[in-house]
């Protein structure tokens, strides 16, 4: 219940994006902002506070070692490649096979020129790499495998965790949606492995830079 507004953020956003857009640029911002930056925050502050829940419980340890430090990067390195290649390659096929209406609402496209364009482009890429990453990958992975309910439990997270990252990217269409699912199934499976949400938000952010460029 606690992390449900960000979801329930995510999915109607997408709702209103383009009339605001059309409103003001400004309101479009401003009504970002609180929903991927001021919100998530708060939800975050309400778990460590109410509940204990802190960065080292949905994988943003503290990297005290060199090893540590070293590995993380190198797996940076390589989660990004992998996921961009999942990722690109299933956009390609989506967006060649599958008709989609040529209107649809697109992040990028409020962007805007001159040098605020970095400003924005850095924005949407942090915002999107580092708290998508804490909801959809760390914190969904604590709340399946806090379940004392018996299932399969890695399948459960994967399922659950990458429909859901699809599902908020629908106003971008369906091949939008095909590929951020793709990318959350092999986003999950590095976390199982990795535990650590650096690499993961690390590919995320490259490939949310190259899209918003």
């Amino acid at each position: 219940m606690v992390i449900a507004p960000f979801f329930v953020f995510g999915m109607i956003n997408g709702v209103y994006n383009s009339e605001v857009a059309d409103m003001s640029p400004w309101l479009f911002w401003s009504l970002d902002v609180l929903g991927w930056i001021a919100l998530p925050s708060v939800i975050l502050f309400y778990l460590y506070r109410y509940y204990g829940i802190s960065l080292h419980d949905y994988g943003l340890a503290k990297l005290t070692t060199s090893f540590q430090r070293r590995e993380i990067i190198n797996w940076s390195f390589l989660a990004t490649f992998i996921l961009s290649i999942y990722y690109f390659a299933f956009g390609w096929l989506a967006w060649r096979f599958i008709d989609t209406p040529v209107n649809i609402f697109s992040y990028g496209s409020m962007v805007p020129e001159g040098s605020s364009r970095y400003v924005a482009i850095l924005y949407l890429a942090i915002t999107a790499a580092v708290f998508e990453e804490i909801f959809f990958r760390g914190l969904i992975w604590r709340l399946v495998y806090s379940s004392t309910i018996k299932y399969n439990k890695s399948i459960v997270y994967v399922v659950v965790s990458s429909l859901l990252f699809g599902l908020v990217h629908w106003e971008n269409g369906l091949p939008e949606v095909i590929s951020a699912i793709v990318f959350g199934v092999v986003a999950c499976v590095l976390y199982l492995r990795l535990r650590n949400l650096i690499p993961l938000m690390a590919a995320h952010f490259f490939i949310d830079m190259v899209n918003f460029w």
